[in-house]
């Protein structure tokens, strides 16, 4: 089953530029992204296929207990994403597996050695992990990454699902609120839900970073719940070889966003990469903002929605 909310039933009278441009940008980004990923795969298998005769480096990376570094392209691109790559190269020093016939402080330092030794040779090779350079790190408190991490994205389904929500419903904010305090909103909810974020991982040792424009569509659908609850939403069903377009009210939509995430949040079995954080906080703070600058506004958006259906 597939289900999308893709436009709001009202007319919008103009071109949304902000949200347009917010688009391009997020698209834009992503092609810089996979190009850097192709060039440090590329570079990093290179100096794999380099290594595979050298005992001391193979006998270092088979100690690691960790099933997702077991290859040499894994374990180097772990050690360079990392914010901290000695910090990164001790901590596998430290979890190492005690090599035979040596005591296991002895195996520590040996693999610390060994990998700190290659990481020297490769490092300055290495493109730059665009991905990494544009996340927010939770504990970081960043502000420059608040900002860019919203227009990185993990893959193209990432990307689309993330453009189409956000189109949905910002270009009719956009119009509604004008470009200045449109603007301004996303600028407020890209700095509170990266906030967020960092105080939910308060205590965290190290914490996933985070990208994604998520936490900055959720709060517009906040605001949009607020000031036009009864505005229909035009939203694709398919199921199998069924579909269908038929129109939810906004309010409807939003209690199933947020109630979902809200749940999964707090459900340890459901939980998985996608930053749910960013999700609840981004919807509360959005539908709070609305509530204190916009409620005037909000009966002047009512009257008209009752002019447009009128005049359907």
């Amino acid at each position: 089953m597939f289900f999308l909310p893709f436009q709001v039933d009202l007319p919008l009278g103009r071109l949304p530029f902000l949200t347009i441009l917010i688009a391009l940008l997020c698209i834009i980004i992503y092609g810089k992204q996979v190009s850097a990923t192709s060039q440090l795969e590329e570079a990093l298998h290179g100096f794999c296929v380099q290594q595979t005769n050298d005992r001391d480096f193979i006998r270092s990376l088979t100690s690691i207990k960790s099933p997702k570094l077991n290859s040499c392209e894994a374990l180097i691109y772990y050690i360079h994403s990392s914010s901290n790559p000695q910090e990164t190269i001790k901590q596998l020093g430290r979890i190492a597996r005690p090599l035979q016939g040596v005591s296991h402080a002895y195996s520590q330092h040996y693999v610390t050695t060994i990998l700190q030794k290659k990481y020297n040779t490769i490092h300055d090779q290495l493109p730059l992990d665009l991905t990494e350079k544009l996340a927010y790190h939770p504990n970081s408190y960043d502000i420059i990454n608040m900002f860019t991490s919203q227009f990185a994205h993990a893959d193209i389904f990432h990307l689309i699902g993330n453009l189409l929500f956000f189109f949905a419903f910002a270009a009719s904010l956009e119009i509604v609120l004008g470009a200045t305090r449109f603007l301004l909103m996303s600028i407020v909810l890209s700095i509170g839900v990266s906030l967020a974020f960092s105080l939910y991982n308060i205590g965290v040792s190290q914490p996933m970073p985070t990208i994604g424009l998520s936490g900055v569509v959720m709060g517009m659908i906040g605001i949009f719940s607020y000031l036009m609850p009864s505005a229909n939403i035009r939203c694709l069903l398919v199921i199998l070889l069924y579909f269908r377009i038929f129109t939810i009210p906004a309010w409807i939509l939003a209690i199933w966003f947020v109630g979902w995430d809200f749940y999964n949040l707090f459900n340890t079995e459901t939980q998985s990469e996608v930053n749910l954080v960013a999700h609840v906080s981004g919807a509360f703070l959005g539908y709070s903002l609305a509530a204190i600058f916009f409620r005037s506004k909000k009966k002047l958006i009512k009257q008209q929605l009752i002019k447009i259906q009128q005049n359907k």
